[in-house]
């Protein structure tokens, strides 16, 4: 695995995560934890992208390939019982289940091998060295942006709207709208847009502004791209809109949790 880096090779952290404090709700428990805000998930096509973009020799296509083709060898190899070393990391298996005996054979009913993850020093070094800032203090509920429902409607519910609330049909759809009060997305930081991720974590999607093509206050409409499947999605709007022309300076997230059936 990767081993750790001198002090003085540690990069300067290019910006502060964000983290909220929030009252714990353990039984007994009087204090408070901690959070990190959500952040954008990148998928390897992302990375290589971030590659190729600091000039990098190598495609973005060989890139990903080669990582897929990485990626298939470690699963063969996990399956012929190996560990494997992949630099920030190391892949674990691991035996879950009660024993009766010293002798007891493998039941599959009862046990389970499961693989386990052990970061790497350089990994766990890295992510120390990042640094944090409380926005608690610096968000109020009022300028929150407020996401009420979805919709693949035109036009806001009325009382006679017959389709069903804050629920889509599975399936692609060319348009779909979400409703509510604060949605414009606006400012330049890089988290701002809309954000649509099945509740498993299966999916995620994000749009920045230039690709939602209704941004108002009370509507964010675009074109999805893909498929809903069935089950529960969030959508997450980011957005630094202010009360007035003046965006502020952190963003502020609204989350709406609707259904795909």
């Amino acid at each position: 695995m990767d081993k750790e880096l001198p002090d003085s090779d540690l990069p300067k952290p290019l910006r502060k995560l964000s983290f909220r404090v929030s009252k714990s709700h353990l039984p007994g428990s009087k204090s408070y934890k901690g959070s990190v805000v959500w952040q954008r998930t990148l998928s390897i096509e992302d990375i290589a992208q971030r590659v190729v973009d600091k000039r990098s020799e190598y495609r973005k296509g060989t890139l990903v390939t080669t990582f897929n083709l990485l990626k298939e060898e470690i699963y063969d190899a996990m399956e012929e019982g190996y560990n494997v070393d992949f630099g920030f990391g190391r892949t674990e298996l691991t035996l879950n289940g009660p024993f009766e005996t010293l002798y007891e054979k493998f039941d599959p009913k009862r046990h389970a091998l499961a693989p386990r993850l052990r970061p790497a020093p350089q990994l766990k070094q890295r992510v120390a060295n990042l640094r944090a800032v409380n926005e608690t203090y610096q968000l109020d509920c009022n300028s929150m942006p407020r996401p009420t429902y979805v919709s693949h409607r035109n036009q806001p519910r009325t009382p006679a709207s017959d389709e069903p609330y804050n629920q889509l049909p599975p399936g692609e759809h060319p348009f779909i709208s979400i409703y509510g009060d604060r949605l414009k997305l606006m400012g330049d930081d890089p988290r701002v847009g809309l954000y649509l991720r099945s509740a498993d974590g299966a999916e995620e999607h994000f749009y920045p502004p230039s690709e939602v093509f209704i941004n108002t206050g009370q509507r964010l409409g675009f074109t999805p791209g893909f498929a809903f499947t069935e089950g529960e999605w969030v959508a997450e709007v980011v957005t630094q809109y202010g009360f007035h022309t003046r965006p502020y300076k952190v963003p502020r997230q609204g989350t709406l949790t609707f259904r795909v059936e």
